[in-house]
């Protein structure tokens, strides 16, 4: 009997091995799969920052050039406007000029 015993302390020794290597091995690959599922989201994470970035980016970029545009026209629209000033100034200079030449010369 104690024979008997000892052989199914044995047995359940063994069984007991194999239980804990099935267990172990099973654990590694549970982690294994979550590491890769975890960088799997990870990159998915990024990827899709990575767009949100460049929306923005882009987007900004858009703004900057309407706004860019906007103060262009509005430095050209001021240059014309002091060019026609500066013309109409030269229009009025020229005919103070040419009156007082006429004025000299018509009393003469």
């Amino acid at each position: 009997m104690a024979l008997e015993a000892i052989k199914e302390i044995k047995n359940s020794e063994t069984k007991a091995e194999e239980i804990v290597k099935s267990a172990t091995s099973e654990a590694k690959d549970i982690v294994q799969k979550a590491i890769e599922k975890s960088q799997n989201q990870y990159d998915d994470v990024m990827l899709k920052a990575k767009d949100k970035a460049n929306e923005i980016i882009n987007e900004a970029i858009d703004n900057g050039k309407t706004s860019a545009g906007n103060i262009l026209e509005k430095g050209k629209k001021e240059c014309e406007d002091i060019l026609n000033v500066a013309v109409d100034k030269k229009n009025d200079a020229v005919k103070l000029v040419a009156e007082r030449i006429v004025k000299i010369h018509g009393n003469s």
